[in-house]
C-alpha cells in the first residue's frame, strides 16, 4: 500500500500546488533535439529537492510527459490552441509529431486562430493611422473599403447599391411583354416599347458604376493588382456593353453579338457581394472547397461518359431511339445523374433502364459525397464571421467606454454627459462638482488562502489513500 502511495504522490503534490515535477530519476535519453532529451533540462534541476521543475501549465504537461513515456503527442481538444503551441516551442517539439488521430484537428484549429488573429489585426483600429495623416487617395480608398467611416462613404455606399438593384430590375422587366403598338401586329416587350426609358435609366446606372470603377481604380494602392482582381472584372463586364453598344451600328448583321453582349448585363447583380456578406461568405466557401469541387467535377465526368456509352450500345438496336451518338446520351445521362429526368429521352429496352436506373442511383450518391465536407466549410466561415463581427463591436463599445471615462475625468465633466441615461454603474451617482473621480478600493489577492485550499485538497488525497 505505502509503495503504491509513493508512486503517484509526486503528482498528487504536483495537481494540489499547480506545478508537475517530472522525475526524480535520470529521464532516458530520448529525442535529443527537444529540451528533455537534451542536457539543456539540467537547468531546471533543483539539487535542494532533488528533482526537476518546469514553472509550466500542468494540464498540457501532462501530454508532453506522455509524448516521451509512449512516443506519441495528442493534441487536447479542450486546451487554446496557442498555449498548445507555446508549450510545443518551450519544448522544442514540432507539431509534426502529432498523432494522426489528432493532426487533422490540430491544423483545422490552428488555420482557424491564425484567420482570426489576422482578421482581428486587419479590423484592429488602433493599427490603422488617423483620418489626419491619411492622404485623400488613402482616404478615399478607405472610404470604398469601410463605407462607416464618414457620413459620405456611407452615402455612397448606399447609392450605389441602389443604382444596382434599379438595374438588374430594368434588365428583368425590359423583357416582360407590354402589349402590341398597334392593333394586327405583334406584341412588343416593354424594353422595344420603352426604349428611351429604358435607355435612360441604363445610362445612369452606368454611369454610376463607371465613376465607382475610376475612383477605385485611382485610389487603389496597388492599380495592378486592383485590375487584375476578381471584383474589377465584374465592374468592366458590367458596363462593357453599354460602351460597345454606343459605338456599334444598328444593323442586322451586328443585332446578333449586340443581343449576346447585352446578356453579360446580368453579372452586374455580382456588384451586390460588395454590400452583402452573405455572399462573400459564399465565395470564400467555394474557394476553400475548390478540391471538393474539382473532385465532384471529375467524378461527374467519368461517371457521365461511362454511362452514356453504355446506354447508347444498349439503346443501338431500339427502333426510333433518340441516343443517336454517344453524346447526345449525355444530355440524357447528365440530366439523370443530377435527379433532373426532363423525360425527353426515355430509355425503351430492358437493358437500357436498368443501365438508367443504375445511372439515377450513382448519381445521388457521387453528389452527395463532398456535400457534407462544403457544409461544414460554410458552417465555419459563417461562424468565424459572426465571432469576428462581435469582436468588432465589442471593441467599439470599449473605445466608448474609455472615451467616456477620459471625459468624466475632467473638470468640467457631468454624469449625464458622460454616461447614458441608463447607466448604473458606481460613477453615476458621483457628484458634477467633483473635479475627480472617487477613488476605487482595490481588495488584494489572497495567496495564502489559495494554497491552503492546495494544501487541504492534498492532505484529503493522502487521507483517502491510506
Amino acid at each position: 500500500m505505502a509503495a503504491g502511495t509513493a508512486a503517484w504522490l509526486p503528482l498528487a503534490r504536483a495537481a494540489a500546488v499547480a506545478w508537475m515535477p517530472l522525475a526524480r530519476a535520470p529521464m532516458p535519453a530520448r529525442y535529443p533535439d527537444t529540451l528533455l532529451g537534451s542536457s539543456e533540462k539540467d537547468y531546471f534541476f533543483r539539487h535542494e529537492s532533488n528533482e526537476f521543475f518546469f514553472d509550466r501549465d500542468p494540464s498540457l504537461f501532462r501530454h508532453i510527459l506522455n509524448f516521451y513515456q509512449t512516443g506519441k503527442l495528442h493534441f487536447p481538444r479542450h486546451e487554446c490552441i496557442a498555449a498548445f503551441d507555446e508549450e510545443l516551442a518551450f519544448f522544442g517539439i514540432v507539431p509534426e509529431v502529432i498523432a494522426d488521430c489528432c493532426y487533422e484537428d490540430y491544423k483545422d484549429r490552428r488555420r482557424e486562430n491564425q484567420e482570426r488573429l489576422q482578421d482581428d489585426e486587419e479590423t484592429d483600429p488602433d493599427n490603422e493611422p488617423a483620418a489626419a495623416d491619411l492622404t485623400f487617395r488613402e482616404s478615399l480608398w478607405r472610404a470604398f473599403e469601410n463605407p462607416h467611416t464618414s457620413t459620405t462613404a456611407l452615402v455612397f455606399y448606399y447609392v450605389t447599391g441602389f443604382f444596382i438593384a434599379v438595374s438588374v430590375l430594368a434588365n428583368v422587366l425590359e423583357t416582360v411583354p407590354c402589349g402590341a403598338r398597334s392593333e394586327g401586329a405583334k406584341s412588343a416587350s416593354c424594353g422595344e416599347r420603352y426604349a428611351l426609358a429604358f435607355f435612360c435609366m441604363d445610362t445612369a446606372c452606368v454611369l454610376i458604376f463607371t465613376a465607382e470603377y475610376v475612383l477605385r481604380l485611382l485610389a487603389a494602392p496597388s492599380r495592378f493588382k486592383f485590375v487584375k482582381s476578381v471584383m474589377s472584372l465584374i465592374d468592366v463586364v458590367a458596363i462593357m456593353p453599354y460602351y460597345v453598344g454606343l459605338v456599334m451600328p444598328e444593323n442586322e448583321d451586328v443585332s446578333g453579338a449586340f443581343v449576346t453582349l447585352r446578356v453579360f448585363r446580368v453579372f452586374r447583380i455580382f456588384k451586390f457581394s460588395r454590400h452583402s456578406a452573405g455572399l462573400r461568405i459564399l465565395g470564400y466557401t467555394l474557394k476553400s472547397c475548390a478540391s471538393e469541387l474539382g473532385f465532384l467535377l471529375f467524378s461527374l465526368t467519368m461517371a457521365i461518359i461511362i454511362f452514356a456509352t453504355v446506354m447508347f450500345y444498349a439503346e443501338k438496336s431500339s427502333k426510333g431511339s433518340a441516343f443517336t451518338s454517344i453524346p447526345a446520351a449525355f444530355w440524357y445521362t447528365i440530366v439523370t445523374m443530377t435527379t433532373l429526368g426532363y423525360g425527353d429521352m426515355v430509355p425503351k429496352t430492358i437493358t437500357g433502364k436498368i443501365v438508367g436506373s443504375i445511372c439515377s442511383l450513382s448519381g445521388v450518391l457521387v453528389i452527395a459525397l463532398p456535400v457534407p465536407v462544403i457544409v461544414s466549410n460554410f458552417s465555419r466561415i459563417y461562424h468565424q464571421s459572426q465571432r469576428a463581427e462581435k469582436r468588432r463591436a465589442q471593441k467599439v463599445r470599449t473605445a466608448g467606454l474609455l472615451e467616456r471615462l477620459v471625459s468624466r475625468s475632467s473638470l468640467n465633466a457631468k454624469p449625464e454627459e458622460a454616461f447614458p441615461l441608463n447607466y448604473e454603474g458606481p460613477w453615476a451617482a458621483a457628484p458634477a462638482v467633483s473635479s475627480a473621480p472617487p477613488p476605487i478600493a482595490v481588495k488584494p489577492y489572497n495567496n495564502n488562502k489559495v494554497e491552503n485550499s492546495h494544501l487541504l485538497l492534498f492532505f484529503l488525497i493522502c487521507f483517502c489513500s491510506c
